[in-house]
């Protein structure tokens, strides 16, 4: 059995932290699921802007609005990256992408205004690659390569009667 203190996916001490310093796995996601590289969420957020361009922003927000409840960005999406809320350990639904995308994102940038762009740098120094956006919505932002945390449909419930015909 794994200790809590070993990482599951390369077995060196992980310690206390939400992932391994080693590899990078995010602890309580499945194997495979790793903290998304600062180059990877830098090109997400060009990635984001020419997606803006391109579709005259308005197709962009249909699309966002579209996949929040998967817990990515239009972006996001594309390069196999999701978010993840850090208390429930699963992806972000889409109340928690509304709020980190827009108002948490607004109220930093708002901040970065006055303090010389410095909290977009942030990720660049937190041990858990968070933005401080992240931080305001308790998230993590994961590469899901192989689409591990998709969320799967859940069946509908049917009516017994369903199908029996009506006398």
């Amino acid at each position: 059995m794994t200790s809590p203190t070993e990482c599951p996916a390369c077995r060196k001490p992980a310690g206390e932290e939400l992932s391994c310093q080693f590899c990078n796995q995010v602890l309580f996601l499945p194997q495979g699921i790793t903290l998304s590289t600062a180059g990877l969420r830098f090109g997400g957020y060009l990635l984001e802007f020419v997606l803006m361009i391109c579709t005259l922003v308005i197709g962009w927000a249909i699309w966002a609005l579209i996949v929040f409840q998967y817990g990515q960005t239009p972006a996001k999406q594309l390069l196999h990256m999701r978010v993840v809320c850090i208390p429930q350990a699963r992806t972000a639904g889409w109340l928690r992408m509304f709020f980190r995308e827009v108002i948490a994102k607004t109220l930093i940038g708002f901040l970065a205004s006055f303090t010389l762009l410095i909290p977009y740098f942030w990720l660049l120094w937190d041990k858990n690659r968070q933005e401080l956006w992240d931080k305001m919505a308790t998230t993590l932002v994961v590469s899901d390569p192989r689409d591990l945390l998709r969320p799967q449909p859940q069946p509908q419930l049917s009516d017994s009667r369903a199908g029996t015909p009506q006398r």
